[in-house]
């Protein structure tokens, strides 16, 4: 489904598409080479790891409205990442999924998605802060 919608946006409008590709992989690339040369980033980046994903996602949003291609990498960009982790939050947990999970927990599978996050500095043990939080609160 992200496929199909990145395409149709591509096809719409394939230079603010590609403005917008390219503005998105400079800021993220930008961001992971300034937290591993930079040691205030990199600081920054292991106490507020949300904070940090957010800034780089408002300087992505900050380049494009100077270049004015904000709908199409909301739509373009956005929407379709959008989709991945609604997906990604609504597969089953089933055996396979946890045995997949523990794999990759040991490090020897990556998926992309686990590279991307882990770039981010965004690990594992965040995510399940968060997720024993909310089924706490679920089962109040």
């Amino acid at each position: 489904m992200a496929i199909v919608v990145f395409l149709i946006v591509g096809f719409l409008n394939p230079l603010g598409m590609i403005l917008g590709g390219a503005v998105v992989t400079l800021v993220f690339v930008g961001s992971v080479w300034g937290a591993e040369n930079k040691v205030m980033i990199k600081n920054f980046k292991k106490r507020n790891p949300t904070l940090f994903v957010l800034a780089v996602m408002g300087a992505s949003y900050f380049l494009m409205s100077l270049f004015g291609g904000v709908m199409v990498f909301i739509f373009g960009i956005t929407f379709p990442l959008l989709l991945v982790f609604v997906h990604a939050s609504m597969r089953l947990r089933n055996m396979k999924n946890k045995l997949e999970n523990k794999i990759e927990g040991v490090g020897l599978k990556k998926s992309p998605m686990g590279i991307i996050l882990e770039a981010l500095g965004q690990q594992e043990e965040n995510f399940n802060k968060i997720q024993d939080f909310l089924e706490s609160k679920l089962k109040e």
